[in-house]
């Protein structure tokens, strides 16, 4: 036993040696420190009976008769003392003497701090982490011009790996693609935002404010206060900050209750604009986030405001664009003798520029009306220029009393005369109620659609000129009756048309709706269409839909 005796005391890391029974023989002078505790307050005692000073005893004693007197030798095994807030890990590693005659003596340990060297790694890791997180929001935050989509990006991307709870308030002004301001006038002394997303990893967590709810806070609250002033907000230890990161006593009443220990508040500003903020906050993650946390999330916070602004100012120039576009359609609908008439207009879900589609209806001295539907390409300002002159010009004509065919070739001279490579598409269809005849003429456009009294659709096979612009051509005209209680459509082509697919695939399944559609509103066939499954608006949509009446003004319903 002296040469053991020396070892232990010798040893320059914590040593100890414990007999059969696990009582401590030997302790060297580093192993005291470690558990807190004098020599003669170890020496002769179990394992377990030893107070020492963070560790789990009881473990330690499991793992020594189950594993280390059983003939399984310890090899640094992770030990971790929790002593007064701080906690250390340390390498634990520990086998069994026998003696000569194979019998169990006791077993020698010790322990190795590697408190720092865990730390370290631990820190590599986190860089690591947080490299990773930046790489993937350049990819997973703003696939959309939409705003709320992107909140919920940046949400996907922080919960839970960097937040248990996570939350994204903007100003109004923002959802409403205006430029942001503290607020508007007369109300200069609070800011007005809107909770756009909440996430947490415990399902059915209460939450003080749900998507969509209005906050009212006075400019002089600390979180708006920063908000403002571009300065973020961390609470390591929410406790004792909650009044300054939380709306109202009830706001900290219910993240505390939730569990809530931390929480930082990190404005989204943009191109030196305030939009909003976006709060994080740890229950389940025991760790207090730090400056690196508020560095990190200061970061994600800066690329998603970019991206929530580019969909702001998208959302105003949209806006804008279907504001012009509609100023340039007809106001009213005028009510014409032989015809019930419905239309609808919806723009492009992406484009921000105004588009070229159009309509009219005329009504005529003689009784006859012009139904016209048209289509200029692209979406820009002169797009919808050229589009009004179109209107206009076709308008002028029809009342002069111009037959279709040379009103066409009228319009593809006022378009050739613009100098620009802009073309329109165009169908001009003139019914006259007392014959039940409708003329059709076409400059490259979609083929109109009738609905019979019957149920029965058909596109009528109208000769196709040349588009508008391209040159002065013949534009041939053809002839149908429309019975009482038929309805005839005309649509332009974001209708039917669809990226990669045929245009066929679109006008049969117009047909097969106009065939199902109830027969008694044509506000309500529209909307059918329209809100078809399948059929995505990546382009301009006009519909308008004429049903035939008698002379008095009544339909005839079959089918």
């Amino acid at each position: 036993m002296p040469d053991l005796g020396a070892l232990v005391e010798q040893s320059p890391i914590a040593t100890v040696y414990v007999d059969a029974e696990l009582r401590f023989i030997r302790v060297n002078d580093e192993f005291c420190r470690f558990v807190r505790l004098p020599r003669e307050e170890i020496i002769g005692r179990r394992v377990i009976e030893v107070p020492a000073a963070g560790f789990d005893m009881t473990m330690i004693d499991r793992v020594l008769t189950g594993q280390v007197m059983a003939g399984a030798p310890l090899v640094d095994w992770p030990l971790e003392q929790a002593v007064d807030g701080t906690r250390r890990i340390y390498a634990w590693s520990a086998f069994r003497i026998a003696g000569h005659d194979g019998r169990l003596v006791g077993a020698l340990g010790w322990l190795v701090d590697v408190t720092e060297r865990e730390r370290a790694a631990a820190a590599l890791e986190q860089a690591r982490a947080r490299l990773d997180l930046l790489a993937r929001a350049s990819t997973q935050i703003g696939t959309t011009l939409d705003i709320d989509h992107t909140c919920a990006e940046l949400a996907d991307l922080v919960v839970p790996e960097l937040a248990d709870r996570f939350a994204i308030e903007l100003l109004d002004q923002v959802l409403r693609g205006e430029d942001p301001g503290q607020d508007q006038p007369g109300n200069a002394a609070f800011a007005r935002l809107r909770r756009v997303v909440v996430r947490d990893v415990q399902a059915g967590a209460t939450a003080s404010y749900q998507m969509g709810e209005q906050i009212i806070a006075p400019l002089t609250h600390p979180r708006i206060a920063a908000l403002f002033g571009g300065a973020p907000l961390l609470a390591p230890h929410l406790a004792g900050d909650a009044s300054q990161v939380t709306y109202t006593p009830q706001h900290a009443h219910t993240i505390l209750a939730r569990g809530v220990h931390t929480l930082m508040a990190v404005p989204l500003i943009a191109r030196g604009t305030t939009l909003g903020i976006a709060a994080f906050a740890r229950a389940e993650h025991r760790d207090p986030y730090n400056d690196a946390d508020l560095r990190l999330v200061s970061d994600l916070a800066s690329r998603a405001a970019m991206h929530i602004d580019n969909a702001r100012m998208y959302a105003r120039e949209h806006n804008n664009a279907v504001t012009l576009q509609r100023s340039l359609l007809p106001q009213a609908i005028p009510e014409v003798a032989g015809l019930d008439i419905a239309y609808r207009y919806q723009p492009a879900n992406r484009s921000a520029q105004a588009g070229g589609d159009w309509f009219d209806v005329i009504p005529l001295e003689d009784g006859q009306v012009a139904l016209i539907i048209g289509d200029v390409t692209g979406h820009s300002i002169q797009a919808a220029a050229i589009m009004g002159q179109l209107r206009t010009t076709t308008a002028t004509l029809t009342r002069l009393g111009l037959p279709p065919e040379q009103i066409m070739q009228q319009l593809s001279r006022l378009l050739a005369d613009h100098d620009t490579e802009a073309g329109a598409t165009c169908l001009y269809a003139l019914y006259d109620p007392a014959t039940w005849q409708c003329r059709f003429t076409s400059a490259g456009h979609p083929p109109p659609a009738v609905r019979h009294p019957d149920g029965g659709v058909e596109f009528i096979d109208v000769p196709q000129g040349m588009i508008l612009g391209v040159r002065h051509d013949c534009y041939p005209t053809t002839q149908a009756r429309l019975a009482p209680g038929s309805v005839l459509a005309l649509y332009t082509d974001g209708l039917v048309e669809q990226p990669g697919q045929d245009i066929d695939v679109g006008m049969t399944r117009l047909a097969r709706i106009l065939a199902v559609s109830p027969a008694r509103s044509l506000d309500d066939m529209c909307d059918t269409i329209l809100a078809t499954p399948g059929r995505h608006a990546s382009d301009d949509i006009v519909l308008l839909l004429a049903r035939t009446t008698d002379a008095t003004g009544h339909e005839t319903h079959a089918g």
